[in-house]
């Protein structure tokens, strides 16, 4: 009987979706990737429609029809059809904003009733002391972009710890353990002692992992689980579907990564798989029942595992402080202050956790921006900094306007592209920074015109002096970069992309750590899957069987399997493990010997073995840090060691002088700034994308997306496009919506 015997067993009948999907051997049919969500997308015909319309007067010398920026009117675009639920939805949002907006927005300046060690007055404007010295009940604050929020979070957690507040009673949750690192060791240099020591800060998985293997035996969950990263993830779902044999013969079945994007999402945002597909996968509903019953034993096989994915983490934490009494009084009692950064980028479940978290004191604290929120396909919900007043009646809500990043021209085109939202707190942001240029926009007739000029402009901004990392080329999707990479690389013009594969996902390390998970927990079947897969003779069947021996007799007995031809590969594997496991050995004392016994299956596996061994001796590296297994692995799941940077670069143009530019997603540049930002391929279908042209909520976030675009820039910002954009399914040729609708003396355009 396998693992997945005992998950579904003869007790448990297994619905009519698995007949449904075995052949008659029973055999499972090999799977294809099932191709993106077939939405309709009326917007295509659309343009094509309006490309006929301005191609009378508008063509080049051959024929073909070009749009104009200074002709085309807003109303020339196609109306999103919307449904009574979502308007419904955006005027209840809309009247609790409006309850908030009538407030005055001008409140007397904060008065300090003694001497501080930190003269709050003069470090901070007017908005940022309010926040700052408000650390009673519940406040919203609205940082807008640039406006100084990390300084609100550092001063305020100073101001605290200097009104005696302990900072054990602070907890600070943030989105990576970078910024709470940094928020803290700013408040230490600010203050220049160590009180802010004990205030825990981390990501709210760390806090997650930290409290719940503290109160383990309360919530009675094994205290040594395993966590695994998203791409784990997907391979114990692809598992899972492999075992129960669920395939369809006459449609491909979609692939590991779209499961457990599927899975997650449902998990995020309270919705049922059901739910998520009928509304987002739609040419997926044939397979529903299927992925339910993937889901139910990915479930199952994680609980007997002793494994925790990062959404179980969100997921036991949240169920917990709902269900069990005595474990929510306990935190709610030893965290009585608590702030929370990028308040608009939390998912309903995150939402639901603080709110629990809170519940006794009401000290809560939210920063964020709804005019960044643009997270919703990892879950984040923006409604949840819109409803807080609705949650908490009576809170201080305060704007923070002031920018100190861009200068005001570019503030001037960036509030505009967020007044024409549907939805959202309004502010105007303004700077005490001058500067001559408007923001400006060019059109070219095609791409290759396009890359050539910005490739000019980055030539350009190096002869007057400015560093190639300080310019930075923001894409919605990297292939509206394509050309621009050629023409980089025809000039050898040195850039980093932000992307690629990160170090914790390259193969032989995740190899490395599947080896270590096991010493961990020797229950963690989806490690075992991995190593196991190098002894020859093992295949996927077999390996199955020997993690079953594992799980049901507490260990494994290699002489069982005496006779079996991988019997010899297997005991030493075991005695690798058993050697590596031993107490008196550092932690990379157990690297090493995972190293010794690893690199001859590297040697014969890769060509390039020699550099991947330099991967493993970074571990070693890093492990040297740690006192606890159990701590490096959290945080090399939690928060691994990578500056997701691709390796396309080139030969830099002079090793002494240029550092790279950068070209990145929008999504990624989140949080940056600089110098000059350039935004390619500016056509409507592209920003926005063409998938989100049918659904309003969409079109509001691809809004969003732009505005935090272009609020990168601290002195230049340029964007461009090209006449038209050909795609397998469409002719797209008009602007971006959204800068038809910025007022045109807000930018230059030729």
């Amino acid at each position: 009987m396998s693992v997945f015997d005992k998950l579904f067993n003869d007790s448990s009948p297994r619905t009519k979706a698995i007949s449904d999907f075995e052949n008659e051997e029973g055999d499972t049919v090999g799977h294809e990737s099932v191709p993106e969500e077939n939405k309709p997308v009326d917007f295509l015909s659309n343009i094509e429609a309006l490309a006929q319309k301005h191609a009378a007067n508008q063509t080049d010398s051959t024929g073909q029809g070009i749009i104009d920026l200074s002709t085309v009117s807003i109303n020339d675009y196609p109306v999103t059809e919307t449904n009574d639920q979502i308007i419904r939805k955006i005027d209840e949002l809309n009247s609790i904003i409006k309850s908030i907006e009538t407030l005055p927005s001008v409140r007397p300046k904060a008065e300090l009733s003694q001497k501080y060690k930190i003269d709050y007055g003069k470090e901070l404007n007017d908005s940022q002391l309010e926040a700052v010295t408000t650390i009673n009940g519940p406040v919203l604050v609205i940082a807008g972009a640039g406006s100084g929020k990390t300084r609100v979070i550092v001063h305020r957690v100073a101001f605290m710890l200097e009104n005696g507040i302990s900072s054990g009673d602070i907890l600070l949750l943030t989105f990576t353990r970078k910024a709470a690192t940094e928020m803290l060791g700013r408040v230490q240099e600010l203050l220049r002692d160590n009180s802010s020591k004990k205030v825990f800060g981390g990501t709210f998985h760390s806090f997650s992992n930290y409290v719940l293997r503290k109160y383990s035996a309360l919530l009675e969950i094994p205290p040594n689980f395993t966590i695994i990263d998203s791409e784990d993830s997907a391979d114990t779902i692809d598992l899972i579907r492999s075992e129960l044999k669920v395939e369809k013969k006459e449609k491909a079945f979609p692939r590991k990564n779209r499961l457990q994007e599927i899975i997650s999402s449902a998990r995020n945002r309270n919705l049922t798989i059901r739910d998520v597909i009928r509304d987002e996968f739609t040419g997926l509903t044939g397979f529903i029942e299927a992925i339910e019953l993937i889901s139910q034993g990915y479930a199952k096989y994680k609980k007997i595992c002793r494994i925790f994915d990062y959404d179980d983490l969100m997921d036991v934490l949240r169920d917990s402080l709902r269900d069990n009494n005595s474990f929510r009084m306990r935190l709610q009692d030893e965290f009585r202050y608590i702030m929370v950064d990028e308040y608009q980028d939390t998912n309903v479940v995150q939402k639901e956790i603080v709110e629990m978290l809170s519940e006794k004191s009401k000290n809560i604290l939210v920063v964020g921006d709804d005019s960044q929120s643009i997270y919703s396909f990892r879950g984040a919900n923006y409604e949840n900094i819109l409803r807080f007043p609705q949650k908490y009646p009576g809170c201080r809500v305060i704007k923070i306007e002031e920018n100190y990043r861009s200068n005001q021209k570019i503030l001037d085109f960036t509030n505009e592209i967020i007044s024409n939202a549907l939805i959202g707190y309004k502010k105007k942001l303004f700077s005490r920074i001058s500067y001559n240029s408007l923001p400006f926009v060019r059109k070219f007739y095609d791409q290759q015109l396009e890359a050539e000029f910005i490739a000019d402009t980055i030539m350009d901004y190096r002869e007057k002096g400015i560093a190639l990392n300080q310019v930075a080329i923001l894409v919605r999707a990297f292939w509206h970069a394509r050309y621009i990479e050629a023409e980089l690389n025809k000039r050898n013009i040195p850039y980093v992309a932000v992307g690629g594969i990160a170090f914790n996902e390259r193969k032989h390390v995740k190899d490395v750590i599947s080896y270590l998970r096991i010493i961990q927990n020797p229950y963690d079947a989806v490690a075992w899957h991995r190593v196991l897969k190098y002894i020859s003779g093992v295949g996927a069947v077999t390996a199955g069987k020997i993690i079953q021996r594992i799980i049901s007799d507490n260990g494994i007995e290699v002489a069982s399997f005496a006779k079996s031809k991988y019997a010899s590969d297997l005991l030493r594997l075991m005695d690798m493990l058993n050697s590596a496991n031993g107490n008196e050995i550092s932690l990379s004392g157990k690297i090493q010997i995972v190293r010794e016994y690893y690199a001859p299956i590297l040697q014969a596996t890769e060509y390039d073995y020699q550099v991947r061994l330099l991967d493993i001796n970074v571990l070693v590296d890093l492990a040297s840090r740690y006192d606890s297994l159990d701590k490096f692995l959290t945080d090399f799941a939690l928060d691994p060691p990578s500056k997701k940077f691709g390796n396309r670069t080139m030969p830099l143009i002079d090793e002494s002088e240029d550092k790279p530019l950068t070209i990145s997603t929008i999504h990624s540049a989140k949080g940056l700034e600089w110098y000059s930002v350039i935004i390619p391929h500016a056509l409507d279908g592209l920003i926005p994308s063409v998938r989100s042209l049918n659904n309003l909520e969409e079109i509001e976030e691809e809004r969003r997306l732009f505005y935090v675009a272009c609020s990168r820039a601290r002195q230049d910002l340029l964007i461009t496009m090209p006449s038209f954009v050909s795609t397998y399914n469409a002719f797209l040729s008009y602007p971006s919506r959204f800068l038809v609708e910025i007022n045109k003396d807000k930018f230059n355009y030729r």
